[in-house]
């Protein structure tokens, strides 16, 4: 039976999420309770992850400023094919089988791909769009920063040691003293030990080594102007098409999971947020690498 809190006046059915500590020097304790979270729920919390917290409050804060901007700004860095840029509300298809719509608004980023690269205009490859600098001072260099320190890989040694495959007895711990700087990257190997894999395997180019891996997305849901007279407030129930989400959280409740997607009636828990923390889930690929062992999250976000 789930627990229950009350949240605006509101008494609803809460999942109190497994935590993985990025500090703890026993990261195959770690990769027994990420196991366990994959296994039962497909969604567990990151603590201790080494991103400061004048990072994360500057993120929140550039975040917001971007969206508080008129519309008519706001559109002039409309979403490229490469998906960079801001993408207003109802532009996405979320579920192809009812065509339920996300109607929050977004702002896509990923690596930088120089125009005169030969990669560029492939599926996820491209330039990132900018807000100009003389409207948000400082907006480009934040958002730059944390995706570096999220998600993108780093070239030479780490508190893993160097990138060729290391055997599980030499396993160093995960963390460097003060917390990692690259959280993607420290997730996917205790992942990796999870699985009973070598702890640098997802790290290879032909698995998720590729540049162009990371991704990140700001959201804001509950946009003036909205119609939501047939439809939830966020994003309607979804799976992530993707190897894992890592959600930077703030005090905002919102988030719900079903844990038995199959089931009828589907129960509906919500997530309690952590000031601070990540919340991570489980996306398709992750599924399909786990041979189904581990459990696809799906979930939405609305407003209580």
């Amino acid at each position: 039976m789930a627990d229950h809190s009350t949240v605006n006046g509101s008494e609803i059915p809460v999942y109190n999420l497994k935590c993985i500590d990025l500090a703890n020097p026993d990261v195959h304790q770690s990769a027994a309770v990420l196991k366990q979270a994959c296994m039962e729920s497909g969604i567990f919390y990151v603590i201790n992850h080494g991103l400061s917290e004048e990072l994360m409050n500057e993120f929140f804060g550039q975040m917001k400023k971007f969206f508080a901007l008129p519309m008519d700004e706001k559109k002039k860095l409309f979403w490229n094919q490469s998906l960079r840029g801001y993408r207003p509300p109802a532009q996405a298809v979320i579920d192809n089988k009812t065509q339920q719509k996300d109607f929050g608004e977004a702002y896509h980023i990923g690596v930088d791909v120089a125009k005169d690269d030969p990669n560029c205009g492939k599926f996820f490859y491209g330039p990132n769009i900018w807000p100009p600098a003389d409207i948000l001072p400082g907006w480009k260099e934040t958002m730059m920063r944390y995706q570096e320190e999220t998600m993108k890989k780093k070239n030479g040694p780490d508190a893993f040691g160097p990138s060729q495959p290391i055997p599980l007895a030499l396993e160093p711990s995960p963390m460097p003293k003060g917390g990692p700087r690259n959280v993607g990257r420290a997730i996917g190997r205790i992942i990796a030990l999870a699985l009973d894999l070598n702890v640098d395997f997802f790290d290879q180019p032909e698995i998720l080594g590729n540049k162009t891996a990371s991704y990140s997305n700001m959201f804001h849901y509950g946009v003036p102007g909205t119609d939501f007279s047939k439809e939830i407030v966020g994003a309607p129930p979804h799976c992530d098409l993707n190897f894992i989400t890592l959600l930077a959280t703030d005090e905002i409740w919102g988030l719900q999971i079903c844990r038995e997607k199959n089931a009828q009636p589907q129960l509906w828990e919500a997530i309690p947020p952590v000031k601070g923390a990540f919340i991570v889930n489980v996306g398709d690929m992750l599924e399909m690498l786990s041979n189904g062992a581990f459990r696809l999250c799906l979930n939405y976000w609305d407003e209580f």
